[in-house]
């Protein structure tokens, strides 16, 4: 039987690697076994751990690449019962929905969270190709600095740079939409 994919995306700020995390704690609870993992280049807090804004963690395997992580794992229903990803938006795209589908079909269940958009408020494409598989979606919402209203965009604080900047709220924000611009 296929695994379920389930994906969950939102604005910075919003609570999804919390939510990741919940999912995480739970599937510990019931005794499945479970891999993390998330993409080496979100090192912000730590490089073993996914780790909150408000510091909640667990470990995890930082990938390089799928290559890499397929060479130190093995995806088979005998030993992994669910797969977690995190900050799916700067993993490859095609190589993610490959081993993605790879996995499902071994009858792993993946939870995915990441990004929906970037700071200009276009679509990152491996969330959105990963939501158009999903057969669970969960979109939640952060609260704007401004007005505290539901934020469902991610604001830069400066102008420019290259679309991929890691970093937290010494350089983003959760806003609204009256108060959010692209940057």
């Amino acid at each position: 039987m296929r695994g379920n994919l389930e994906t969950i995306v939102g604005a910075m700020f919003a609570g999804k690697t919390s939510e990741l995390l919940k999912r995480i704690l739970w599937a510990k609870h019931q005794n499945k076994k479970i891999i993390v993992i998330k993409p080496s280049i979100d090192n912000r807090y730590s490089s073993q751990k996914i780790i909150t804004h408000n510091d909640l963690s667990h470990e995890c395997f930082a990938m390089i690449n799928w290559k890499e992580t397929l060479e130190h794992f093995s995806f088979k229903k005998d030993n992994t019962d669910v797969v977690f990803l995190d900050e799916i938006q700067f993993m490859d795209t095609n190589e993610t929905l490959s081993n993605i589908e790879k996995i499902l079909n071994e009858g792993i269940d993946v939870v995915c969270a990441g990004l929906d958009q970037d700071s200009r408020g276009r679509p990152w494409e491996t969330s959105s190709m990963v939501l158009g598989l999903s057969d669970k979606i969960l979109k939640i919402y952060g609260f704007c600095n401004v007005c505290g209203m539901e934020a469902t965009k991610t604001y830069r604080k400066t102008e420019g740079g290259d679309r991929t900047q890691v970093g937290a709220a010494n350089i983003y924000e959760p806003r609204c939409l009256k108060h959010w611009e692209p940057r």
